[in-house]
């Protein structure tokens, strides 16, 4: 599942454990060289309401726990994802409104599975078009490179091939300027046969 991340814009916090935000803002690029288009979330919003589900609210894209809380309305406007939602009254949903009151948690991130995108290898950008909102995330920070560039790790080893802007990634991760990422992925093509062996792969160092 691949991660939008952005100061989450807090439009309001109410009386109750109740709160209004942006999960994404959409045509800015965020850390990861992803933007978010306009529309790209109107299918999303209308698959949720056809199936009557919501995304999952989670702290740090941890699937493995329990939900934070729930969301009850989500919608695209003119500056993102908007959604309502509410914090559940446990310890641990009362600390984060705490600290949510406080302005310490600043920044939100919508896990989604891609349905359309567009890369420009030129600008090093990839536009969405159309993604599919899983689960919304209160997270420490606005991006973590880190978490992605392991996720696309473990895809390798399991017989994965990266695509374009995940191998970029990678290669920047190592080192290695935008540029010269940019330059070495302009020759990659992972959905032809580009004679690349996932075995030889795995052996480098920074798969290990």
């Amino acid at each position: 599942m691949n991660k939008l991340h952005m100061e989450c814009q807090i439009k309001s916090i109410g009386d109750t454990l109740k709160f209004t935000a942006y999960g994404n803002v959409k045509n800015v690029e965020d850390h990861a060289g992803d933007i978010a288009l306009d529309g790209c979330y109107a299918e999303s919003i209308e698959i949720h309401k056809k199936a009557g589900t919501m995304p999952i609210l989670f702290w740090g894209h941890d699937h493995g726990s329990l939900p934070l809380g729930g969301i009850d309305q989500i919608a695209e406007d003119s500056k993102g994802f908007l959604i309502e939602g509410d914090i559940a009254p446990t310890s641990f949903g009362k600390d984060v409104d705490i600290l949510m009151r406080r302005g310490d948690i600043k920044s939100m991130s919508v896990g989604y599975n891609v349905m359309d995108e567009e890369w420009d290898a030129q600008k090093g950008i990839n536009y969405l078009k159309a993604i599919h909102v899983k689960e919304v995330s209160f997270v420490n920070f606005a991006c973590n490179e880190l978490s992605t560039v392991e996720t696309i790790k473990s895809q390798i080893i399991t017989g994965v091939l990266p695509s374009k802007r995940e191998m970029e990634k990678i290669l920047r991760s190592t080192g290695l300027s935008r540029k010269q990422s940019m330059t070495i992925c302009s020759r990659y093509e992972p959905d032809k046969k580009s004679g690349i062996d996932i075995e030889s792969l795995k052996a480098y160092s920074m798969f290990n």
